[in-house]
């Protein structure tokens, strides 16, 4: 199997002309169908049945019994970034601006148009709730770097995120990811029978291969199909 990560234009194409599976980082569900529609849609302009790739957005959910056990996960996810690596992480959508030549513990920045295009809405939304709540650098670089998605919550509000994207056409599947180290075993014990129940995960396995169990079908060996279409031209 070939699986790929990449949104530059080659990257789509490439994707789109070879992949059996691709790994995309989307910031929100807008930007997820987005993206999945266009890679189908250059998967069928290459010729490809755009059922046959698969696309898996990675998410980090977090997951607690009730609202009180997900602010607390939630708050201890965010005190194992360090502000370092925050900083470095919140310039990206504003050009790959230098946050460390601030105060940590001032009001957040003015920083006019400062924000890249291709990710306009991601800085100005940063801006936004720096302003409307008063934060300081440090708090919006904590915020930012594991922001509140839609995967966090209790197990029924994470199974009914996982259940819009995937029916919405924004996912095909998920690559998850955990930043606390028991995240992916509450997933396991509290998501994954919710979503058993209502029909959108296995119970056991449909076969012995990753590509079956990623309902993927067995492509045509190149090979082989070339031999055939020389057999063909030589019949005609």
């Amino acid at each position: 199997m070939i699986f790929q990560a990449g949104t530059s234009e080659a990257g789509r194409n490439f994707a789109a002309q070879n992949s059996d599976a691709i790994f995309v980082h989307a910031e929100s569900f807008d930007e997820a169908r987005a993206y999945y529609q266009d890679l189908k849609q250059r998967a069928d302009g290459f010729g490809r049945d755009p059922h046959a790739l698969s696309i898996l957005p990675g998410i980090r959910p977090i997951v607690g019994r009730d609202e009180a056990e997900v602010e607390s996960r939630y708050r201890q996810a965010v005190e194992l970034v360090t502000i370092e690596d925050a900083i470095v992480a919140l310039g990206r959508p504003f050009n790959d601006h230098d946050f460390s030549q601030y105060p940590l513990d001032e009001p957040f920045p003015e920083l006019g148009d400062l924000g890249s295009n291709s990710q306009k809405g991601g800085s100005d939304r940063v801006k936004q709730l720096a302003k409307d709540e008063g934060l300081s650098l440090r708090e919006v670089a904590l915020r930012f770097s594991l922001p509140r998605r839609d995967f966090v919550g209790t197990p029924q509000h994470v199974a009914d995120a996982i259940q819009t994207w995937f029916e919405a056409g924004a996912a095909d599947g998920f690559i998850i990811n955990s930043v606390l180290p028991d995240g992916l075993q509450y997933f396991t014990e509290w998501v994954v029978p919710v979503l058993q129940q209502r029909g959108l995960f296995r119970t056991e396995y449909s076969g012995n291969t990753l590509r079956e169990n990623l309902g993927l079908e067995v492509p045509v060996n190149r090979h082989a199909k070339a031999v055939a279409h020389q057999s063909d031209e030589a019949v005609a």
